[in-house]
C-alpha cells in the first residue's frame, strides 16, 4: 500500500512538472489559484501552526497527561477516517 501511494504521489509530481514553463509559473502557480482556493491553504497553515503550538503549551503546562491528551486526538482523528 505504501509503495503505491509513493509510486502514485511520484506520478502526480511528473505530472506537474511538465506544466511548469518558469520559475514564476512554480511560485505563482501560473496564476490559475482562485481566492478561495488562497483562503483555503491560509486557514490550513494557521490551523497548523496553532494546533502545533497549542499541544506544544498543553503538554509543557500539563506534563505527560497532555501529551496522552493529544495523542487522542491523533488517533481519534485517524479512526473517525474509516
Amino acid at each position: 500500500m505504501f509503495l503505491i501511494f509513493v509510486v502514485f504521489t511520484l506520478g502526480i509530481t511528473y505530472w506537474a512538472s511538465k506544466r511548469v514553463r518558469s520559475r514564476s509559473d512554480y511560485y505563482t502557480a501560473g496564476g490559475n489559484i482562485t481566492g478561495f482556493q488562497n483562503g483555503l491553504a491560509i486557514a490550513g497553515d494557521y490551523m497548523s501552526a496553532a494546533s502545533f503550538l497549542g499541544i506544544s503549551a498543553l503538554v509543557f503546562t500539563s506534563g505527560y497527561d497532555g501529551l496522552i491528551y493529544s495523542l487522542g486526538f491523533l488517533v481519534a482523528g485517524q479512526s473517525s477516517c474509516f
